[in-house]
């Protein structure tokens, strides 16, 4: 049984508006709900995403390593690994996995939720020793070094070096807050003892 009175029943069909007070007389300056993931998968539902089983394995949380994912052998590798980080989720990739996708899908692996962005943007791999950068967009990648020069890559395939940061569909002085900064961190030399 609802104890509010009628004139107290919470009414869904307008937001609130900011300030006010709660029941707790506490002031309420914006929304406190948990925010949720609603991206789906497969379509099943606006949480289907989390339980949903798809042919590459996802985490929910802002976490992703694929050497968790990997085989036992490459959990304990300190070899080279390519760092990614796009606002609260930063990845880690190991040598001897499989392709790592970029676009606005939401079976990539990393999501741009962007109009520029294409649905399959752009892989990275690991071949020949490097992490290499494969452009498939209309729009292009750009690819900020170290050094501060940009450069644009449009459908073609350059090896990942040193740290940066990749805009996805546009300049980065166009795409400040969409920015993909990576680390390419090399193999640790073994001990000499």
């Amino acid at each position: 049984m609802d104890i509010r009175r009628k004139g107290e029943r919470r009414r869904y069909d307008s937001r609130p508006s900011y300030p006010f007070r709660d029941s707790q007389g506490v002031w309420v300056t914006r929304n406190r709900r948990r925010q949720v993931d609603r991206r789906s998968t497969n379509g099943n539902g606006p949480l289907a995403g989390a339980e949903a089983s798809t042919s590459r394995p996802r985490q929910t949380g802002p976490m992703l390593d694929t050497a968790q994912r990997s085989s036992p052998g490459l959990r304990n590798l300190k070899g080279r690994s390519l760092l990614l980080h796009y606002r609260d989720v930063v990845v880690n990739l190991y040598e001897g996995k499989d392709d790592f996708l970029l676009g606005r899908r939401n079976t990539c692996d990393l999501v741009v939720p962007q109009d520029h962005v294409s649905r399959e943007h752009a892989r990275i791999v690991h071949r020949d020793g490097r992490f290499m950068l494969i452009e498939q967009s209309l729009n292009g990648t750009y690819l900020q070094q170290p050094s501060g020069e940009e450069r644009l890559i449009h459908q073609e395939t350059i090896p990942l070096k040193g740290s940066g940061y990749l805009s996805l569909g546009r300049p980065l002085t166009d795409n400040p807050d969409n920015l993909v900064y990576f680390y390419c961190r090399e193999a640790s030399k073994p001990d000499a003892g």
